[in-house]
């Protein structure tokens, strides 16, 4: 599933290419993607419109329309949005397309299909995942003094922990890992029991890590395309994540995998204490 690092990429791609753009038409071909409001309304209040903002919230794509509408879009695991002018053949797996002025469409693909869009003005609709979000890494309200009293007492696992949404907008399993490889924790230690430079180091991890995905174009192992249907080159760099049994880049031993709370784990026994 694309993490933050992933849907800032395809915001970063989209935006120049249909910010400014009137939406002149929307043909939705696979209706149950839209969530709300039905399929019918949902093409027909976004004709007409136009994007005024393309925004991020965690792992959902926000666009803004001059109704005051927002188009909310999340990619789950193999969705994309795409822009390229109308004379390119359409890309696989399109489900929606949307006619933009000036000779643009937007495609959005999906081959699993379990994305979801959603029209909605303030108030209209509650998006289950969306409307708790927590702070975002690179955020001024995420800092070690926020985290600290959460993890405090927790029992889960630091891994299941920082997945949770509710307290890290945008982080997902790959990335996860890989916070907790470069700040030296354990994924199965219980969130209350890191210490305070533990968790200052775990958000400094976070950070770096997140901003690497970015700088590096997102991570791409098999489905992910930018805004523009292009890969990332963040997995060229990884430490732990999909190494498992491969030498960590630390210390040289093989690398360990289990399962934390369901979710496949990578990680150094020796250097993540």
């Amino acid at each position: 599933m694309p993490e933050m690092p992933e849907v800032e990429q395809v915001r970063k791609t989209l935006a120049p290419h249909i910010t400014g753009k009137k939406i002149t038409a929307v043909e939705v071909r696979l209706p149950r993607l839209i969530k709300f409001p039905s399929a019918e309304e949902f093409a027909g209040r976004l004709t007409g419109r136009t994007i005024t903002e393309v925004g991020r919230r965690g792992k959902y794509l926000v666009l803004h329309t001059d109704s005051g509408s927002r188009l909310i879009v999340h990619l789950r695991m193999t969705g994309a949005l795409i822009a390229q002018s109308s004379d390119k053949p359409e890309p696989p797996y399109a489900k929606i397309k949307f006619t933009l002025s000036d000779g643009v469409i937007m495609w959005f693909t999906d081959i699993r299909t379990f994305g979801t869009l959603y029209l909605v003005t303030d108030g209209d609709y509650y998006i289950e995942g969306y409307e708790t979000l927590g702070p975002e890494p690179l955020s001024g309200d995420f800092t070690p003094a926020y985290l600290q009293p959460l993890a405090a007492g927790s029992r889960r696992a630091i891994k299941s922990f920082i997945l949770d949404q509710t307290v890290i907008a945008g982080l997902g399993n790959i990335y996860a890992d890989e916070c907790l490889a470069l700040a030296g924790i354990n994924p199965m230690r219980a969130a209350g029991s890191l210490s305070a430079e533990e968790i200052d180091a775990l958000c400094r991890a976070v950070n770096t890590v997140i901003a690497q995905g970015i700088k590096n174009r997102g991570t791409t192992f098999r489905d992910y395309k930018d805004g523009e249907g292009k890969s990332g080159e963040n997995q060229k760099y990884l430490l732990v994540y999909g190494r498992g049994g491969k030498p960590c880049k630390s210390c040289g031993r093989p690398l360990a995998t289990a399962k934390v709370g369901g979710r496949g784990t990578t990680y150094c026994e020796f250097c993540q204490k």
